[in-house]
């Protein structure tokens, strides 16, 4: 009845009218033009056209899968990047075989693990992922800063040893430095983005850091030995001094500590939130 592709083996446009046919209804309006979904899909969003699969029925795609092997875990994974249907096409087992696929390949390429993330109150596709093997792992939450006053963090007596920082030299905080990550706060995503990094060092290690541009607050640790004493404030000072944003957008996963962060900086709840969900591969 289907006839299933790699994306590789079509073009472009067909990618593109398969996957914006399938969120045409989705409960968040999705817009976008052709050259911005491939720069951004097969771009940081990590997607691979060998590892990415389109149905058609009657050569006319109606439903895909996205997938692109995630770095940045201990785990070879491999990231479902989007999936999604036409509407009179749900329900009828396309679903499972694209999924089956998935799974197929990441197998095929050595894959232990398959994550993806899906939003929280969607639950027609949290209770087919479940039914698939997957299971809920972490919450992940979405944040907007307001800045209104560029000096409303207030002054810190860091603020002078903040200095630029390149990628390398920011992801070097990832040997000391190994909480979960949101995989659009995860370095093998930024790295292919434009942003700024900042840093603070401390007897020549680095020991704070900060990835941002103008519009997200993308990555921000500092090491637990000089929590409370500033280096974070004197990170976002220097973000707002040189990025001048209007506001931020912030995401992270279960993290008490960042929670309690960004309650302290009166971070807005976004009404929109994830689930990231796992499966294990035998």
């Amino acid at each position: 009845m289907y006839k299933i592709k790699k994306c590789s083996r079509v073009s472009d446009s067909i990618v593109f009218k398969a996957f914006t046919d399938g969120f045409a209804d989705y409960m968040i309006h999705v817009e976008m033009d052709e050259e911005y979904f491939i720069n951004r899909f097969f771009g940081p969003e990590g997607n691979d056209r060998e590892l990415s699969f389109i149905a058609f029925k009657e050569d006319i795609p109606v439903g895909i899968i996205l997938g692109g092997v995630k770095e940045g875990e201990n785990v070879k994974t491999l990231r479902c990047g989007g999936m999604s249907l036409i509407p009179s096409e749900r329900g009828n087992g396309l679903a499972k075989t694209l999924m089956e696929y998935h799974v197929k390949k990441a197998k095929e390429i050595g894959c232990r693990q398959l994550f993806l993330e899906v939003i929280k109150g969607n639950d027609r596709a949290i209770n087919f992922y479940k039914k698939m093997g997957y299971e809920k792992v972490y919450n992940l939450t979405y944040r907007k800063w307001e800045i209104k006053d560029k000096s409303n963090i207030g002054i810190s007596p860091y603020d002078n040893k903040v200095e630029d920082m390149t990628f390398e030299g920011i992801r070097s905080l990832r040997e000391i430095e190994y909480s979960h990550l949101p995989w659009q706060s995860d370095f093998p995503y930024f790295k292919n983005i434009e942003c700024n990094y900042y840093g603070i060092k401390e007897k020549g290690n680095i020991v704070a850091g900060i990835v941002a541009t103008n519009k997200r607050l993308i990555y921000l640790w500092v090491h637990p030995m000089y929590r409370m004493k500033g280096y974070g404030k004197s990170l976002l000072n220097k973000v707002i001094i040189e990025l001048e944003p209007e506001e931020l957008n912030v995401s992270y996963t279960n993290n008490s500590q960042v929670h309690t962060f960004c309650n302290h900086l009166n971070m807005k709840m976004e009404s929109i939130s994830q689930l990231e969900m796992y499966k294990w591969l035998a």
